[in-house]
C-alpha cells in the first residue's frame, strides 16, 4: 500500500511543480521551439497516422473500450473492478475539467493539425490515456494466464500512453508539459483506484488486485 501511497503523492507533487513552472518565460520558450523541433518529421503520412491514433485518447473511442471492459470484469465476477474503471475514468474527465478551468493555460500559437478547443494544461487525452490504459494493466492483467499475453497486454497499454501522449504536440494541439502533468494527473488517479482495491479487500487480500 506504501507504494502505491507514494506514487500518487509524488505525481500530485510533481504536478504542482509544473503549474509553477509554466509560468516562467523560460519553460513556455522551451515549450515552443519543442513542439517546433517536430516540423521536419511532420510528413502526410506521419500527421494521418497520428490523427488516427490521438483518437484512442478521445472520450468517442475511450466511453466504448471502458464499457467493453467493465462487461469483461463483470464476466470474471470482479465486481469491485468493474465499478472502479468506469467510477475512475468519470471521475478523471470531471477532474481534467476542473484542472484546465483553473489554470487556463491557453494551446500552442501554431495551426493546429486536427480540431480542438478550451484550455490546454494539463492535456485530457494524456490523463485519459494513463487513468485508462494504467487501470486496464492493473486490473486486467491479473486475469490473464499466459505470461506472453500479460506482457502483450502490458506493452499495448504502454504503448498507447506514450503514442498519444507524443501525438498532442506533434499535432501542435499541445504543448510537452501539458503531456507531463497530464501523465502525473492520470497516475494520481490510477494510484487512488489501487489504494481503494487495496483497502476493499484488506486484510485478507492485502496483495492482490481484483
Amino acid at each position: 500500500m506504501s507504494g502505491w501511497l507514494f506514487i500518487m503523492l509524488l505525481s500530485v507533487i510533481l504536478f504542482l511543480i509544473l503549474v509553477l513552472a509554466v509560468r516562467m518565460p523560460a519553460v513556455q520558450q522551451a515549450d515552443d521551439e519543442w513542439v517546433r523541433s517536430l516540423d521536419p518529421i511532420r510528413s502526410a503520412p506521419m500527421i494521418a497516422f497520428f490523427a488516427k491514433l490521438t483518437d484512442f485518447g478521445a472520450s468517442r473511442v475511450l466511453i466504448p473500450i471502458v464499457a467493453i471492459c467493465t462487461a469483461f470484469l463483470l464476466f470474471k465476477k470482479r465486481y469491485s473492478s468493474s465499478i472502479i474503471l468506469p467510477a475512475a475514468y468519470l471521475a478523471e474527465r470531471t477532474l481534467n475539467d476542473i484542472l484546465k478551468n483553473w489554470i487556463m493555460r491557453n494551446r500552442p500559437p501554431f495551426p493546429h493539425l486536427v480540431a480542438e478547443s478550451g484550455y490546454s494544461f494539463p492535456s485530457g487525452h494524456a490523463m485519459n490515456a494513463v487513468s485508462v490504459y494504467g487501470l486496464l494493466i492493473l486490473l486486467i492483467v491479473p486475469l490473464i494466464r499466459s505470461g506472453r499475453l500479460k506482457m502483450f497486454w502490458t506493452a499495448l497499454c504502454l504503448a498507447m500512453i506514450l503514442l498519444i501522449g507524443f501525438s498532442r504536440p506533434f499535432l501542435r494541439v499541445h504543448y510537452f508539459s501539458d503531456i507531463l502533468a497530464g501523465y502525473c494527473a492520470g497516475a494520481a488517479v490510477v494510484a487512488a483506484c489501487a489504494l481503494v482495491q487495496l483497502i476493499i479487500h484488506l486484510p485478507g487480500e492485502r496483495g492482490r488486485i481484483r
